[in-house]
């Protein structure tokens, strides 16, 4: 790989739409969605205060399986059509995207296995439902290039982009490890005391997740352009789906126990046969 090339991918992790741009997001998407699970807490200043506390770690003792899921979650990030991102379009996969946010949350399974209320079932069938909201909308234009599938706004692909984009935002609270079953590090807001090296690494991890989960939506569903306008519709989607994802979860948290696991496999699973359905229909008809 030639060395301007390694520094555009370098760029692209570290700092935009990884890195810095991702810590920068994800601090405000978790610090709202604090304030929004536990708001008996106190307000936003209260919810900054304890997201901030709770995510203090010493690196000397950083487990090493939350090091390596914070690069796979960057590495997601540097695969998003965010505007400007020195990752050319041509060499952007939204398959490299979805195996890295999976590798992502399943090392901090794999470290917190059996804790608390999580239950690994529902993250399962959860995932396999959010990875078929990636990967059917390719179906059509042939390709797995974030920035082409999001350029198709029009045509026989609108239905099947509709059905995906419901089954991706349902998906996104499980996936963001929001929920008590789905955060083996516990929910945002759920700890007040300062937490172990361990738990902190984790508590970044979900931080660094923001970014590449919401944007991927972002990259998949909308089209993109390399100016300021594009710039910022980027930006407003990705934390309109940020926030659609806080207020689900707000919603399941509130309900009884159990309640999370019936919603999502008497809705989430059959909607998700209902939108191979539909890629099945798009394909015959375009095709």
């Amino acid at each position: 790989m030639p060395w301007e090339d390694l520094g555009a991918h370098l760029l692209a992790l570290l700092i935009y739409p990884g890195g810095l741009a991702a810590l920068a997001l994800g601090l405000a998407a978790e610090i709202g969605a604090a304030w929004a699970l536990v708001p008996e807490r106190g307000g936003l200043a209260e919810a900054a205060r304890g997201t901030l506390r709770a995510l203090r770690l010493q690196p000397m003792n950083l487990a090493p399986l939350a090091a390596w899921a914070w690069v796979l979650a960057l590495a997601a990030a540097s695969q998003l059509a965010a505007p400007f991102n020195r990752v050319p379009p041509a060499e952007r996969n939204s398959l490299v995207a979805a195996a890295a946010l999976l590798g992502a949350t399943w090392l901090a399974w794999s470290w917190g296995w059996g804790r608390r209320a999580a239950s690994p079932p529902l993250v399962l069938a959860v995932q396999a439902c959010w990875l078929l909201a990636v990967l059917l909308p390719s179906l059509g234009p042939g390709n797995l290039r974030p920035q082409a599938l999001g350029a198709v706004v029009l045509g026989g692909q609108v239905p099947l982009k509709l059905a995906c984009g419901v089954l991706y935002l349902a998906c996104l609270p499980a996936l963001l490890m929001l929920l008590p079953e789905s955060a083996p590090q516990g929910p945002p807001g759920a700890v007040a005391r300062p937490r172990t090296p361990e738990e902190a690494g984790f508590g970044v991890l979900r931080v660094l997740l923001w970014m590449p989960a919401c944007g991927l939506f972002t990259s998949l569903f909308f089209p993109s352009a390399d100016d300021a306008l594009g710039l910022l519709r980027f930006l407003v989607v990705t934390a309109g789906a940020a926030a659609v994802a806080i207020a689900v979860a707000a919603n399941l948290t509130r309900r009884p126990a159990g309640v999370t696991r019936l919603l999502y496999l008497r809705l989430a699973l059959p909607f998700a046969g209902f939108s191979v359905l539909v890629a099945a229909l798009t394909v015959v008809f375009i095709h």
